[in-house]
């Protein structure tokens, strides 16, 4: 079925059927199981979050074969559904990773969060078909790289223009990572691709609600219906990346071949340029500014009585999304930039879980400290372009003292990324909202090991609801 006019799917189709376990290397490895712990964890906590809570309700309304479990219950729901509640619950709290961009002219940072969908999706076909640990995670690998490098590829007018690309492109990586698993030859996957980019949906507008989760849930779910539709021989375009009417032109106006094409695998892209994984559960383009202001009341033992004002100048690209200056509610406190600082001021630089609650949100003293803070477009900075999330942070002190600190990136990037303790003290974080200690820590083990495992049901235990310890 190869093209001239397919240049794009034919070398997405190349690569899923030319690698394998053997040909990846063992620095993509051993970041692919880090993502796995990040993930996994996350969807524990988003397993409590209201909007989880409400995809349980509905997975018990709908019912369906028991082929997959809802991590961090008890559950057993169809493998499609289960990729959805997996995948809402792994969004749920805007803490997961972010994919990094290779080139100056796309957006640092707002590419996808690429782990959410594809380990969503994988997850539950690997329980469908009761696949070893290294099917698993070389299938993952192989989604991840694709979702990265499509979204790279594509313009960058596809996330300007208002598409949600963990949504749009996630559906892809997860559609890959379940045809990897399922063994589809050349024209089933051709077909699974096509199913998947038809699919693909999100929009940004609804940042700071319950349906930005739901992108990432339904990008899992439809991941695993095209990779089992085209198993049974439903047929689509087998060259849907290409031409007027394809993927890359519809939802990009068109795309940079040489930014995918004799790239995938060539660096793999959770080695070069990248993975973020987040230091907070808000949005990422509020993290440099937001590990300036921890660093700096860390290092002045700033209290927040004594703050009379805090002015944040970074460009309109960051401030655009974290759009809520008076947020009403948890979810609209993720895209706040001033909530994202006062919060820190308010708890000496803490900013996890606990401090994204609507209980807190509400509170007099965060209304209050808000007022103080005002983020702004420094021309300067905008002048310096968006390969990087560049913000200056100013806090004048009440006795005149003023402490000011430039950044460009944060705890998780690769400049400063997360060792395996500071992972486990996040995954902790999250765990705990289900787990006690010595499950949190075996699970950690096992997801650590994942690839050595015989069949995943060992994982699938430790992720399920609470054991009594």
């Amino acid at each position: 079925m190869s093209s001239a006019d397919s240049l794009i799917t034919d070398a997405v189709v190349e690569f899923i059927l030319g690698t394998g376990a053997a040909q990846i290397p063992e620095d993509v490895k051993v970041i692919s199981r880090r993502c796995f712990v990040d993930g996994a964890g996350l969807m524990v906590a988003g397993s409590t979050d209201n909007s989880g809570r409400i995809v349980q309700a509905y997975a018990k309304e709908i019912g369906g074969e028991p082929e997959a479990r809802i991590v961090g219950t008890d559950m057993t729901v169809p493998a499609h559904t289960a990729a959805f509640a997996n995948g809402v619950a792994a969004h749920a709290m805007d803490y997961d990773d972010t994919q990094l961009s290779s080139y100056p002219d796309r957006i640092y940072g707002l590419m996808t969060h690429p782990t959410s969908p594809v380990l969503a999706a994988s997850l539950a076909m690997a329980e469908l078909l009761g696949s070893t640990g290294e099917e698993l995670l070389t299938a993952f690998m192989i989604g991840f790289e694709v979702e990265c490098k499509v979204a790279e590829c594509i313009k960058p007018e596809h996330y300007i223009k208002g598409f949600h690309s963990t949504g749009t492109i996630g559906a892809i990586g997860a559609a890959v990572a379940s045809a990897k698993l399922l063994g589809l030859d050349e024209a089933q996957l051709r077909f699974c691709l096509g199913i998947a980019c038809s699919e693909s949906a999100g929009l940004r507008a609804n940042f700071g609600t319950m349906t930005k989760p739901f992108h990432s849930g339904r990008a899992a779910e439809n991941g695993v219906v095209a990779a089992r539709l085209a198993a049974g021989g439903f047929t689509s375009d087998p060259s849907i990346f290409d031409g007027d009417w394809g993927f890359m032109q519809i939802m990009g106006g068109g795309c940079d071949p040489e930014y995918l094409v004799g790239k995938l695998g060539d660096p793999w892209s959770a080695v070069d340029p990248g993975i973020s994984i987040k230091p907070y559960p808000s949005g990422s383009l509020s993290h440099p500014s937001m590990d300036a202001m921890r660093d700096l009341i860390l290092e002045h033992d700033i209290k927040p009585e004594d703050v009379k004002s805090v002015r944040l100048g970074t460009n309109a690209r960051v401030l655009e999304p974290l759009r809520y200056d008076e947020p009403e509610n948890e979810l609209e406190a993720k895209f706040s930039m001033k909530y994202s600082l006062g919060i820190l001021l308010l708890n000496g630089g803490k900013g996890g879980i606990a401090q994204y609650r609507d209980e807190v949100v509400e509170s007099p003293e965060v209304k209050a400290m808000l007022k103080k803070i005002e983020p702004f477009v420094d021309e300067e900075i905008e002048a310096m372009g968006y390969d990087l999330i560049r913000s200056k942070l100013t806090i004048e002190m009440e006795d005149g003292t003023v402490h000011e600190k430039f950044s460009d990136t944060s705890r998780g990037t690769p400049k400063r990324p997360m060792d395996r303790e500071e992972l486990y003290v996040k995954f902790t974080e999250c765990c705990s909202l289900v787990y006690e200690k010595d499950q949190i820590a075996r699970a950690e083990a096992i997801l650590y090991k994942v690839d050595t495992l015989d069949g995943v049901y060992t994982l699938i235990d430790v992720l399920g609801p609470k054991v009594e310890e």
